[in-house]
């Protein structure tokens, strides 16, 4: 038995029943499920590139240090030391497929222009933020980073109040609590020092805070401080102040400030016959400059020497020799390419630029091996265990002293 089956594709010109009322259009329905169809692909391709083009699409990493100010000089080293590791990981092919662009972003050596620039690198939907160097900048940019949920690393602000603001918050350096206690008990146990001078920049959180810790822990083991003085960060003459430690003649004096302020103090004192040895801290990066050999003799607490024992130190080296044709002669600097590469270990184990998970697979970073030595951080984004490296100035050379543990 044949069966005859007719389809008809009903037209505007024919209707069902003739009764000239509602009419059916196969046509025109299956006209709208293409269209339809077509719209959907193209939707499906729009998300599809949007979604390769965020993929290829550079990771933005701000970097906020003072290019312009009184901390230009200070942070420069550091700036080039954080352009460098960005070079090596672009190098190395990226990471997730997609390459770091640095944004570089000024925050004129104050703490107003700190915040500005936070604020800035909120606004341009950064992934996270190295920096800032300066203890004062660092505490001003902190509090605008962390109600962006922008995870941030600073190589070398070492005031503790810095990692405190809040959990997005870390730092690549020791603490000041370390750092001035170590130097103290170097001053009574190795120089065999019983009197001290403390000379501090009262315009700067990091001298200030340093100088306290530096205070106590030498009074608490039997050190007397004869004199806590101050003086202004922007200074240029300290004739008062020295005239006084003269007079006081202490075996050490200790002066926590920054290389501009520092070394200018230093040389001054020497050209008025103080002879008492000076004490600094980690900031004392290139005082030479401004001290000339009027720095020989004195003793620094840094985060770095040449001399460290450590594999990734020695090719960091090699790759500035090749990069600049000088030896790093900042012991600040390296901080800066670990807090970089900090971050790109973060971004890595995480897989992803989402700034949360950034900040966790940060906090979750165990004995990470950064030419500083090796990195795991506790529950407030500080290094644990970090050594302080006692350096001596002789015949203009940084000379490697001696290692203290936390």
């Amino acid at each position: 038995m044949k069966y005859k089956i007719n389809i008809t594709l009903w037209s505007k010109k024919s209707g069902y029943g003739g009764d000239g009322g509602h009419r059916f259009r196969p046509k025109s329905i299956l006209a709208g499920y293409l269209k339809g169809a077509i719209l959907l692909t193209l939707i499906v391709f729009l998300v599809a590139a949007a979604r390769q083009a965020q993929a290829l699409a550079p990771i933005r990493i701000a970097a906020i240090f003072s290019q312009t100010g009184i901390a230009a000089t200070h942070n420069a080293p550091l700036l080039a030391m954080t352009e460098l590791a960005v070079e090596e990981i672009n190098a190395r092919g990226g990471l997730l497929g997609r390459q770091f662009e640095l944004i570089k972003l000024d925050n004129k050596s104050t703490p107003i222009g700190a915040t500005m620039a936070a604020k800035e690198a909120v606004e341009m939907d950064v992934a996270a933020v190295v920096g800032a160097h300066w203890s004062s900048h660092s505490l001003a940019m902190a509090p605008v980073l962390q109600a962006a949920g922008i995870p941030m690393i600073s190589p070398g602000s070492t005031n503790p109040d810095v990692t405190l603001v809040g959990n997005y918050i870390f730092r690549a350096c020791f603490l000041d609590s370390f750092q001035g206690r170590a130097m103290a008990r170097f001053a009574i146990d190795d120089m065999k020092a019983r009197s001290a001078v403390v000379l501090r920049n009262i315009d700067e959180a990091y001298s200030i805070m340093l100088a306290d810790y530096f205070l106590k822990d030498f009074q608490a083991n039997g050190g007397e401080i004869l004199a806590d003085l101050e003086y202004r960060g922007d200074a240029i003459n300290f004739t008062e102040g020295i005239s006084r430690i003269k007079k006081l003649a202490p075996d050490i004096v200790y002066l926590p400030g920054y290389t501009r302020d520092s070394g200018l103090l230093i040389k001054q004192a020497r050209s008025m016959g103080l002879d008492a040895a000076f004490l600094g801290g980690d900031a004392w990066d290139e005082i030479e400059k401004y001290a000339g050999d009027a720095i020989d003799g004195s003793y620094q607490s840094a985060p770095w020497h040449p001399e460290v024992p450590y594999r990734r130190s020695r090719d960091l080296q090699k790759l500035y020799r090749q990069k600049f044709g000088i030896q790093i002669n900042n012991m600040s600097a390296p901080l800066a390419y670990d807090a970089v590469n900090l971050l790109a270990e973060a971004i890595k184990n995480c897989g992803s630029v989402d700034r949360a998970k950034i900040r966790d697979a940060l906090a979750a970073i165990r004995n990470f091996e950064g030419a500083t030595g090796a990195i795991s951080f506790d529950d407030n984004g500080d290094p644990k265990n970090k050594k302080v490296f006692i350096i001596r100035f002789q015949n203009g050379v940084r000379v490697f002293h001696k290692a203290i543990l936390p």
